[in-house]
Parts: C-alpha cells; sequence; structure tokens
C-alpha cells in the first residue's frame, strides 16, 4: 500500500484546487503554491504541464497512486471499447477503495484504504485487504464494519 508522505494541505496547494473539499484547506484562504516561491506569479503552462497537472490531480484524488499502477489501468482503458478518457475514470472508480468511499463507509478515500487494509471488508465471501482491488460487476462485497454488516451487490 502506498504512503502518503507529503501533507495533504500542501498537495492541495501545489495542484491549485482543494482536491478532497475539506473546509480547514488551506487553499480556501491562500490560493497560492506552497514554499518561499509560492506566492510569484508562474508563467503560463504549456500543453504538456496542463496534461501533466490533470495526471497528478487524478492520482492524488484517488488515494496516491503509484505511477506504474497508473499506467496499467491506463493501458487497460485504452485496450477497452469507447472513449480512454471515460474507461480510464471508470476503472479508477471500480476500485474498492473508490467503492468503499463512494457508498459513504469512509468520510474520505485515505480512510477507506484504512478500513480496507485492516480487514473489514469483504468481496465475495472472501477477505480482501487490497485497497486496488478491481471489483467486477458480479461481485459481491460485505462491510463489516462497527459489528453490523451490509450486503452490497454490484456498484450501479
Amino acid at each position: 500500500m502506498t504512503k502518503r508522505l507529503n501533507s495533504k494541505h500542501k498537495v492541495d496547494r501545489r495542484l491549485k484546487v482543494n482536491l478532497w473539499g475539506r473546509p480547514k484547506s488551506p487553499f480556501n484562504t491562500r490560493a497560492y503554491g506552497p514554499g518561499q516561491h509560492g506566492q510569484t506569479r508562474s508563467s503560463k503552462p504549456s500543453d504538456y504541464g496542463i496534461q501533466l497537472q490533470a495526471k497528478q490531480k487524478l492520482k492524488a484524488y484517488y488515494g496516491n497512486i503509484n505511477e506504474r499502477q497508473f499506467r496499467n489501468i491506463y493501458k487497460k482503458a485504452t485496450m477497452l471499447k469507447g472513449n480512454t478518457s471515460e474507461n480510464l475514470i471508470g476503472l479508477l472508480e471500480r476500485r474498492l477503495d473508490a467503492i468503499i468511499y463512494r457508498a459513504k463507509f469512509a468520510t474520505t478515500i485515505f480512510s477507506a484504504r484504512q478500513l480496507i487494509n485492516h480487514g473489514h471488508v469483504k468481496v465475495n465471501g472472501k477477505k480482501v485487504n487490497i485497497a486496488s482491488y478491481s471489483v467486477k460487476e458480479e461481485d459481491t462485497w460485505f462491510y463489516l464494519g462497527l459489528g453490523r454488516s451490509r450486503h452490497f451487490n454490484h456498484y450501479r
């Protein structure tokens, strides 16, 4: 499991967006980059810079995905029929941590990863502790947290 080494607030300010929608994010009051040179005016980013920033936002939003993991997901998205960007988002949303987060069992994507890592989730009757597990439509999953068991079919 990848551990976030940087502060989440620094990531917000570096990417110039309140990425996780936190009310206490310092980006809400200081809308410039972190560090000594954060307030200096930067030039207009190139096309490559815009694409790189979009990729970094996606990687950070889905819980600090590794570059290799992201590249493999992108390769799968290009092999599928249809729009590659929609396929990429679909594959990212199919991850188990994203499903737990979207089902409101965790307040953040990071707490969803922790729930999974601590063994509070079963998929098809087997305990899964891998946050990047790709859930299929026919899979059933259970949340075992707080002494109550909730059963879910697919994630439509």
